[in-house]
């Protein structure tokens, strides 16, 4: 386990149990993702991309297989431990904003520091902060539905950004978004990415977002198919 790798997945699958019929969604996945990483998973709808995703970002745990996160293995913890880590290690981003319908942009960015122990100043005045770098600054005591997708987009960014994590999870992220917005939000992404060094996966059925990326991972019947490293070239798995 090199020092640069952030996570890694091993020999990892998971089979979702339904009134006694078994689902076999991750059939043996192995995949290492370095700090600085910028990731697409691709495939079609049941291919196990959601659930890789959900497995890396410990919001669940893989029948069997391990995961290492930041050198630690997470296979086996318990909810309270894997919502630590989510807490303080992930931010995710989904296709559907998720923000809170009463709650100003800003308070919807404050709300993951409310665990984090900062005063309700220091707060505000990150989430201020962050959300001027996501060109947002006339906009911060707009509520969701007075702002556009992509401003909403924005704002679930921001939110998933001030916890500075250790990486960024993004689950179809422009699938609620016309073209314009699409791309303006993915060139965002890109320049996080460049900018800060940031470690980033999208999941993505679209090519043209997943050419954003640096490695594209191409899942069929919950295995990885190939890996298409840009900066080399196609390997298959």
């Amino acid at each position: 386990m090199g020092m640069e790798d952030i996570l890694i997945l091993e020999d990892v699958v998971k089979i979702y149990k339904m009134d006694g019929v078994e689902t076999i969604a991750l059939r043996g996945v192995s995949l290492k993702v370095k700090k600085g990483d910028f990731i697409a998973i691709m495939g079609p709808s049941g291919s196990g991309k959601s659930t890789m995703m959900h497995i890396m970002g410990c919001l669940d745990r893989p029948t069997s297989g391990k995961i290492y996160f930041e050198g630690r293995d997470v296979s086996g913890l318990s909810d309270n431990d894997l919502a630590e880590i989510r807490n303080r290690k992930v931010g995710f981003v989904f296709q559907s904003f998720y923000l809170l319908p009463r709650y100003t942009a800003i308070q919807n960015v404050e709300l993951p520091l409310i665990y984090q122990g900062l005063s309700p100043r220091e707060r505000r005045e990150k989430a201020r902060m962050i959300l001027e770098r996501m060109g947002l600054s006339t906009r911060i005591n707009h509520r969701p539905t007075q702002l556009s997708g992509g401003e909403q987009q924005r704002v679930a960014i921001a939110r998933a950004l001030i916890i500075n994590p250790a990486i960024l999870l993004a689950d179809e992220p422009t699938g609620n978004l016309d073209s314009k917005s699409s791309h303006e939000i993915m060139d965002l992404i890109s320049r996080l990415h460049k900018e800060e060094n940031l470690t980033i996966i999208l999941v993505t059925h679209e090519r043209d977002i997943a050419e954003y990326a640096e490695k594209i991972v191409r899942m069929q019947d919950g295995r990885i198919i190939d890996i298409e490293d840009k900066k080399r070239e196609i390997s298959h798995v």
